[in-house]
């Protein structure tokens, strides 16, 4: 067996878990050949621009205390948050010049398709050995905390061949507007990756709309974030996520 593989399984944990993980690492291995070969292309001469290190950008953590969370409304009022921000970054990353970008749906599906829980990966050690075998040379991994109104969030860019962390940093601001404050963050992280990004700013209505819309495809209900973003898109028409979201959620419906 890969060593590779070997280590992301770990020590026993049921023999049904270590035989799906497997199959899913390996269907991630076959899913990552489209961009490993860009990066094989480059080291043959063959490409005319200079590509910097794939990343993989994970879904923030809510950090938040109990206790504290009810006080600013409850698990439901800042759910959003979770994907919303990881969005966000990944539509500034989007922007730069020769960066791979791993995506989160593209994740989603392998693990559905294996029927491998996302808390199966929960661990951050097994993501970044994932991360390996995806290709993806840097893991993004953020989280946020809320007290009041106030929210702070803070990111951590790690490298996946040392475990090293590369980058780090954080910001605060009103929970009202911290989905267009936290667009300075998100320019700094990509510089830090080597390119350059302008980044966009929409309310945190719009995103609260998007977030929706990922829970019904996370659910299995394409047609209905189909739907949901083509309202979006109705009313908001630069706001590309949607519009990169909608047509994944196509392809994805058309293979059914």
């Amino acid at each position: 067996m890969n060593p590779a593989l070997n280590a992301l399984l770990g020590p026993p944990a049921g023999a049904l878990h270590r035989v799906r993980l497997l199959a899913f690492l390996g269907a991630v291995s076959m899913a990552a050949l489209p961009l490993c070969l860009p990066l094989q292309a480059l080291a043959a001469g063959e490409a005319t621009a200079a590509r910097l290190p794939a990343v993989v950008v994970w879904d923030f953590d809510n950090q938040t205390p109990p206790a504290l969370m009810a006080a600013s409304g409850g698990a439901g009022a800042l759910g959003f948050l979770r994907r919303s921000l990881s969005e966000n970054l990944t539509a500034t990353l989007l922007q730069v010049d020769g960066l791979p970008v791993v995506e989160r749906q593209r994740l989603k599906d392998l693990l559905a398709e294996q029927r491998v829980a996302s808390s199966e990966l929960a661990d951050e050690d097994a993501r970044i050995r994932l991360g390996r075998i995806v290709g993806a040379a840097r893991m993004v991994f953020g989280g946020f905390f809320v007290l009041g109104d106030e929210v702070q969030v803070h990111v951590r860019v790690v490298d996946t061949a040392s475990s090293r962390v590369v980058f780090s940093d954080e910001l605060s601001a009103p929970l009202a507007a911290v989905m267009q404050q936290v667009e300075p963050l998100n320019r700094r992280l990509a510089r830090a990756l080597g390119g350059q990004a302008a980044g966009r700013s929409f309310p945190a209505t719009i995103w609260r709309a998007y977030d929706e819309a990922l829970a019904l495809a996370d659910a299995g209900q394409l047609e209905q974030a189909i739907d949901a973003l083509q309202r979006l898109l109705q009313k908001h028409k630069d706001f590309a996520p949607a519009e990169r979201q909608l047509v994944t959620l196509l392809e994805k419906l058309a293979r059914r």
